[in-house]
């Protein structure tokens, strides 16, 4: 098959080892093919790819919550998105999750939210990305490389904070590799209680991990005692007893660590995730399309176009213009408009008419305010657009055909209910 893989080049080695031909696809350097960083649109990258046409489109979450292409929704092509950052992100993804033909979950635990979506979800459980021999040349008897930025991670920071006045542990970032394969014992702590990319890269490197007991596949993966050794999150005394009781027993600590990469050995390279890809990518067929996937689109397009605007201060086109685009077709198609969804398109519309200088989003509210009168929140701005341009008579009858109180009432309603939504969604 064909295989157009976003945002990562994981698994493209491999899959292109079991026949596929394969193209990488993203803003970053390494990729086949770049394309601009931000919002670009499925087709516009299709054209641009030298006659390559996918059989299949692996989307690798970017570390985003809302999914960085348009077209998607409208696509023939299966589509399979890999949630990886699932603990942060997955509100957003699993409400996305309809426009995709299947889920791949990293986080065992966050399979079950997907399970309402309507779209097939799975465990792919993350791996070691690189090859690393390990040192008998231990310089470090514990080690931790990682992010310590208290405003991203404050839990972290106070955690090794403790720890580091407790147990001998060089704590650093930048290339694990640099470190693991000379520390005897890796401690390993979590963002959310996820099975990070730690845990693997340590036992890989053949260090021991400490890693906090934690679910989400944590167990279904390695044995404690035999692969890793746990502790209870956030439990600077039980982390410092057990760093104690392995120095102190070298013998069985690195027979832990030896057994810990051979596992991974065994069941946790690139090449054991990438041969499940390659069985859901054989056998996947594209869905009956969701309901409602063009609103589902347009909201993830508006809150893509919202955190521009907090990061710019100013709207970016391409994705409050997609989501106009998607509202549109959602209309033409006859979906059903939910409250949330409408509130979204009520805020696209405003934003889109703030960046054009035109009447085009408010043009659109009267559209679907004609097309779905039963979606009050729509009528209701409908009616204050018709205000503010100075169309009371029109305005008074849309009112008296959805409420038998004073006009003025309906008037003051329909003020405050898209000023509380033009400021709720920011």
């Amino acid at each position: 098959m064909k295989v157009l893989i976003f945002n990562q080049d994981w698994f493209a080695p491999e899959l292109r080892e079991l026949g596929h031909e394969v193209i990488t696809c993203g803003s970053e350097a390494h990729l086949d093919y770049r394309i601009p960083c931000g919002t670009n649109h499925l087709d516009s990258v299709l054209a641009s790819l030298n006659g390559f046409l996918p059989d299949r489109i692996l989307w690798h979450d970017n570390s985003m919550p809302t999914i960085l292409m348009t077209g998607l929704e409208s696509t023939t092509i299966p589509v399979v998105l890999y949630s990886v950052d699932t603990f942060h992100h997955h509100p957003m993804h699993t409400f996305m999750a309809e426009i995709f033909d299947h889920v791949l979950v990293a986080q065992k635990d966050y399979v079950e939210k997907f399970k309402d979506c309507g779209t097939p979800a799975s465990w792919l459980p993350l791996w070691a990305p690189r090859f690393v021999e390990p040192s008998e040349d231990k310089r470090w008897p514990v080690s931790f490389v990682g992010n310590l930025n208290a405003k991203l991670n404050p839990r972290r920071v106070k955690f090794f904070e403790e720890l580091k006045h407790r147990v001998p542990i060089h704590i650093t970032h930048g290339n694990y590799w640099e470190v693991f394969p000379f520390s005897e014992i890796v401690v390993n702590q979590t963002v959310m209680g996820d099975l990070n990319f730690r845990v693997f890269e340590a036992l890989m490197c053949g260090s021991l991990v400490l890693t906090e007991r934690t679910p989400n596949g944590l167990f279904d993966l390695f044995r404690e005692g035999e692969h890793i050794v746990t502790y209870s999150p956030d439990s600077v005394d039980e982390a410092t007893e057990r760093v104690s009781q392995l120095l102190q027993r070298p013998e069985q600590l690195r027979q832990i660590a030896r057994a810990g990469r051979e596992e991974i050995l065994k069941k946790h390279l690139p090449k054991h995730r990438a041969q499940t890809v390659h069985e859901l990518l054989s056998t996947i067929t594209k869905r009956t399309p969701a309901k409602d996937r063009h609103f589902r689109a347009m909201v993830n397009h508006v809150i893509t176009s919202l955190m521009y605007v907090r990061s710019t201060g100013r709207h970016m086109p391409i994705p409050l213009t997609a989501s106009i685009v998607a509202a549109q077709h959602g209309l033409s198609a006859g979906e059903e408009l939910t409250n949330s969804q409408a509130g979204y398109l009520i805020k696209a519309c405003y934003a889109y008419n703030e960046m054009t200088q035109t009447n085009l989003g408010t043009d659109l509210i009267a559209h679907f305010a004609t097309t779905m009168p039963q979606q009050e929140i729509v009528v209701l701005s409908a009616i204050r657009n018709l205000l503010n341009s100075g169309r009371k008579v029109e305005a008074e009858t849309i009112a008296s055909r959805i409420s038998h109180v004073p006009a003025e009432q309906v008037f003051h309603a329909a003020e405050e209910t898209v000023q509380n939504i033009l400021q709720t969604i920011s």
